[in-house]
């Protein structure tokens, strides 16, 4: 799809009310036919039972002084599941992010952001969250954080909305939303409240995070 138009769909925000931690939402991320591909593709990750999939709580994650996880969610690095990534819908569309209409966007935000366009690697996770399912105040370890999240509506649930703490600043979650930032922010998610528990898992919070790094090439070392 042309750089036009994808961008026709897409609402941009360059949010400077703190100067000091400027961040990109962009609303619409995914067209109307990606959004598609990408829900078909969260109902197929949804029919595994929860027992096979890790819990943050019992993998890699930021951690509290005394030991315990700062995150409570199912989670999974897609690239586990696909020797090709263009099977994927979640991987494959992330050729916006590599698009010169999205560069530009993102290096009018901040001049941290000039340095995007010369990312070379990147990994993918899944997160699910449900009933108190939430992130406390942590950082990521990359250069980039690109999130997308997704969710049924009506909505179920309470909660699930995404903060950076030191600008102190809350972005509501909202269906098909795009929020993008340096990893050293500060940023946390509150935790989920059901109305009702659902019957059926994928009712929840899904979050679709790209990490993004820079890892130098051997004819550089």
């Amino acid at each position: 799809m042309s750089g036009e138009k994808i961008k026709q769909y897409w609402d941009v925000k360059v949010i400077k009310d703190n100067p000091v931690f400027p961040f990109l939402v962009i609303d619409n991320w995914y067209t109307p036919n990606e959004e598609k591909a990408i829900w078909k593709e969260l109902d197929f990750f949804s029919v595994t039972p929860k027992d096979q999939i890790d819990r943050a709580e019992n993998t890699i994650v930021a951690r509290n002084k005394d030991g315990s996880s700062k995150s409570k969610a199912y989670r999974f690095y897609i690239e586990e599941y696909y020797n090709k990534r263009k099977i994927s819908p979640i991987l494959n569309y992330m050729y916006k992010q590599r698009s010169p209409e999205f560069h530009k966007i993102i290096k009018d935000c901040t001049p941290y952001s000039r340095s995007f366009p010369t990312s070379n690697t990147d990994s993918t996770m899944l997160s699910y969250y449900e009933e108190n399912d939430h992130y406390e105040i942590h950082h990521d370890t990359m250069l980039w954080t690109c999130l997308i999240w997704m969710v049924r509506e009506p909505r179920l649930f309470d909660g699930g909305d995404f903060k950076l703490n030191e600008p102190d600043i809350e972005v509501k979650l909202k269906n098909n939303r795009m929020v993008m930032f340096p990893c050293c922010y500060l940023h946390s998610v509150s935790p989920i409240k059901f109305h009702t528990q659902p019957k059926e898992i994928g009712y929840g919070r899904y979050t679709i995070t790209h990490f993004y790094n820079w890892k130098p090439q051997d004819a550089w070392i």
